[in-house]
This record gives structure tokens, C-alpha cells and sequence, in this order.
């Protein structure tokens, strides 16, 4: 999959429950809630929601690669919550994740101000230099 994939994805989804996304080379994970506002009814969109997709495709987005060789973590401890979920609001300099090399947990920071659009690795997962960890969508 690529990145134009993962967009096309969350645009079918945006206006559906899904609050989280992780999305890996073999597989994406998807994380429905409840009571979250969605048209189930209709099959074609309405007026104000083409407008508002053409919008959504005009957002351009920021991938946060991992600047190390290590082990991918969400949260800074089993206890901890996720540092951020698909559709959080993150500012630059905000850490997002962290990637644990050598014994060292390194912090992971946006590179901008925006909205988590996916989680492109999973919780323990192995990360290499380089690697996708985060779609951002810029504000």
C-alpha cells in the first residue's frame, strides 16, 4: 500500500464511527466508536459533503518518518495512554511516539501543527530508519 492508498481509505471513512487507524505494510486495523455523527442511509453524498471532500483532498499532509533504528512504542510505559490517537490534534514540537534504541527511549515530535490522519505502525513494532509512523494532516 502507499500513501495515496491510506488517503483514498480515510476518505471513504471520514464520516463514519472510526476513531483509530493502524495501518501496517500487511494489514490495516480499524477502531469503530459509538455515537460518533454518520449517514449510513445514503449511498450517494450530499451537496455539503462533496464540498467538504474536495476540501479534505486539498489538505496536504506530512509523513513523520523514524530518524532511528529501533522499537516503535506509542506510549512512554504499558500504563501510559497513547501519546495520540487517529483524528488528535498535535502541534510542532509535540512528542507523538517514542523509539526505543540501545536501551534509550527517544521521543518523536510533529513536525507541524495538525490532525493525526493514521498510525502507520503497531504498538512493539520493529522500525528502521526512514520508516512511515505517522500521516499528519497540516492545519
Amino acid at each position: 500500500m502507499n500513501i495515496k492508498t491510506v488517503k483514498e481509505l480515510i476518505e471513504i471513512i471520514k464520516n463514519t464511527d472510526v476513531v483509530e487507524l493502524e495501518w501496517t505494510p500487511d494489514r490495516i486495523h480499524i477502531i469503530r466508536g459509538a455515537g460518533l455523527p454518520h449517514d449510513r442511509g445514503s449511498a450517494r453524498p450530499r451537496e455539503s459533503e462533496k464540498s467538504s471532500s474536495i476540501a479534505a483532498k486539498e489538505k496536504p499532509t506530512v509523513t513523520i518518518t523514524s530518524p532511528l533504528v529501533g522499537t516503535f512504542y506509542r506510549s512512554a510505559s504499558s500504563e501510559s495512554p497513547p501519546f495520540v490517537q487517529v483524528g488528535d490534534r498535535v502541534k510542532k514540537d509535540q512528542v507523538i511516539c517514542v523509539v526505543e534504541a540501545m536501551k534509550l527511549m527517544n521521543e518523536i515530535e510533529s513536525h507541524i501543527d495538525g490532525i493525526v490522519a493514521a498510525i502507520l505502525k503497531q504498538d512493539g513494532e520493529r522500525v528502521g530508519y526512514g520508516d512511515q509512523l505517522f500521516i499528519i494532516e497540516e492545519l
